[in-house]
This record gives C-alpha cells, sequence and structure tokens, in this order.
C-alpha cells in the first residue's frame, strides 16, 4: 500500500512540477516527497522510476551537473507548435475573450509547468476584436455532430442593431437547414449549408448562432453540392459572401504578386504581360465583397474578363460615386 502511495504521488509530482526545461533531480523528487510525508531512500526512487517506464509513463532521464534528473514528457506537441497553436487561438476572432484565456491555459499546460510558464508570457498580443458569444464550442460541437451523423441542424440567427443589441431575424424564428462543412474564412467561423426551399449553398456565422439543436432529420440530398470543395470555397469567396461562380481573368500590377498567392494559394498560374504586369485567371463568387476586394487596389488591379463581371465592377463603382 505504501508502495503504491508513493508511487501515484511521484507521478503527481513530476507532472505538475518538471518538463523538458526544469527536470527534477533524485535529491529534489526526494525533498518533494518528504514535504509529502512520504520517505524514500535513492535506490528505491530508482527502481520506482523503471516502475513508471514499464508501465508506459514517458518518463525522460537526463544528466544534470553530473547527477540524474526526470520529467514526464506527455504532450503530443513540442513547445514550438504549442506557440503557434496558442497564438492562433488568441488571434481568433470567433473565439470570446473568457474562452481564449480558458483554452490558452489548457494549451500552456500541455508544454509542462516551466515551458508552459514560458510561452504564456511570451505570448504575442494581437489587436483582435474578440466576439462575445460564449456559447461557440457548443454551436462547433452540435453542427460537427449533425455533419457526421447526416442530420439536419436548426437555429436562430442574429445581428445588432445600432445600440449594440441582438436583433434576431425572421423574427426569431428558427432557420433548419442541411449542414454541409465548418469553415475557417477572414477570422470567422462559418457554417456552409443549404435549405430545402432553395436548395443552394448559404454561409452563416457561428458566433452570431443560438439555440442549435440537432433534429432527428435526415439531411436531404442535394445537387448543390456536388461541386463544393472544402479548400477551395474560401479562396473563391469573399467574406464567405455567395456569388456565381465564374473564372475572372485579372491584370495586376507587379506589386500585388503576395497579396494574390496570399488569396488564392501559392500555386496560382501567374503570366507576365509586361514588365510590370501579370495576369491570373481564377475561380471566384462573385460578388460585391468581391467588387470591394478589387477596389482596395486602384488602379493595380482591372477585370478583364468575363465581360459582365467586368461591366458589373464598374456600374458598382457608378452606383457607389452616385450616392456620395
Amino acid at each position: 500500500m505504501e508502495s503504491a502511495k508513493r508511487i501515484l504521488k511521484l507521478i503527481d509530482i513530476l507532472k505538475r512540477e518538471s518538463d523538458a526545461v526544469q527536470p527534477l533531480s533524485t535529491d529534489e523528487l526526494i525533498s518533494k516527497l518528504s514535504e509529502s510525508g512520504i520517505a524514500v531512500e535513492r535506490k528505491t526512487l530508482y527502481k520506482d522510476v523503471e516502475t513508471l517506464k514499464q508501465s508506459g509513463y514517458d518518463v525522460i532521464t537526463v544528466r544534470v551537473k553530473k547527477s540524474h534528473a526526470y520529467y514526464i514528457s506527455e504532450s503530443d506537441f513540442d513547445v514550438a507548435e504549442l506557440k503557434i497553436l496558442l497564438d492562433a487561438v488568441s488571434a481568433s476572432r470567433f473565439i470570446s475573450a473568457k474562452k481564449t484565456e480558458e483554452l490558452t491555459t489548457k494549451l500552456a499546460k500541455q508544454a509542462g509547468k516551466y515551458s508552459g510558464e514560458l510561452i504564456a508570457r511570451t505570448a504575442v498580443c494581437f489587436d483582435t476584436v474578440k466576439h462575445s458569444n460564449e456559447k461557440v464550442y457548443f454551436v462547433v460541437d452540435s453542427i460537427n455532430n449533425a455533419i457526421s451523423q447526416g442530420k439536419k441542424v436548426e437555429f436562430k440567427y442574429f445581428d445588432f442593431d445600432i445600440n449594440g443589441e441582438k436583433v434576431f431575424r425572421r423574427n426569431g424564428n428558427a432557420y433548419t437547414v442541411n449542414p454541409v462543412a465548418l469553415v475557417f474564412s477572414d477570422d470567422n467561423y462559418y457554417l456552409v449549408c443549404y435549405s430545402d426551399k432553395y436548395n443552394d449553398l448559404a454561409n452563416y456565422r457561428i458566433d452570431k448562432m443560438e439555440d442549435v439543436i440537432v433534429l432527428d432529420e435526415d439531411i436531404t440530398p442535394s445537387e448543390c453540392v456536388k461541386d463544393f470543395k472544402f479548400y477551395s470555397h474560401p479562396k473563391q469567396s469573399f467574406s464567405m459572401f455567395r456569388g456565381e461562380i465564374e473564372k475572372v481573368t485579372l491584370v495586376c500590377d507587379i506589386s500585388l504578386v503576395t497579396v494574390i498567392l496570399d488569396k488564392f494559394g501559392e500555386k496560382t498560374k501567374m503570366t507576365k504581360i509586361a514588365d510590370d504586369k501579370f495576369s491570373i485567371c481564377v475561380p471566384v463568387q462573385v460578388s460585391p465583397t468581391f467588387y470591394a476586394w478589387c477596389f482596395t487596389f486602384g488602379n493595380k488591379m482591372k477585370i478583364l474578363s468575363p465581360e459582365w463581371v467586368a461591366v458589373g465592377y464598374k456600374k458598382r463603382l457608378k452606383e457607389t460615386l452616385d450616392e456620395t
């Protein structure tokens, strides 16, 4: 009984107080066990460590100042990987400030006590506007379950008024949709789905959903998902606004190479047409936000074809100028 108690305490100490940055020496382990009222000899401690190894615990033995030192390597991530994950969570708008703090604390603990404190202290501070919906985890989990089970989902969807108060669409009546995928784009998380009535893909931000329910009703198969590609969907759309998919040829200033590769991917084919210009032909969802994206670059980007997209862009610009 004393042996089991001692080994359990040893596991607890190694998990809580050691890591690759700060392994615990034999003397330190004996001292910490003694503080817990457990006396142990050096020879017995060696045997206990071997018992842990044989039982499947990843106890790492290192040499520190001519003495053995130990730590348990439990995480599947190294410090650099955890740092990237922690910073990604901090930068994500759809995760509320409270949930961000909880999740980053959990991630930091994966690195062990000392490395965890280090990456928490050196976390990048992002100037990110966090959303306030605390139910995002539940929404993601519910939708993910619905997708895996092939079930429809129901939810209420809201916007904000000028006072920052929630205003539910459809007078608070629920949407019933067939979920297709969860997509992360432009710092927000979206549900891509379609309804039985309209039979066309639509996007909804998960941080603006409430009262999400997985229905006991199978999804209705639809042709609208036939051409859906999970990885190309965010590249084709702009701010996840839906529009007719069209192959658009753009003529761009040479200074926009990085912009194009960031948006459409590093394998995008660019054709040089002058010393300072190149063209691309990419599939996009033609929408007001696509036109707004083009306008961002002024005379450094031109829509060459198809003609109806170019005409639509000019019309949009004229309507904007007429309103100013």
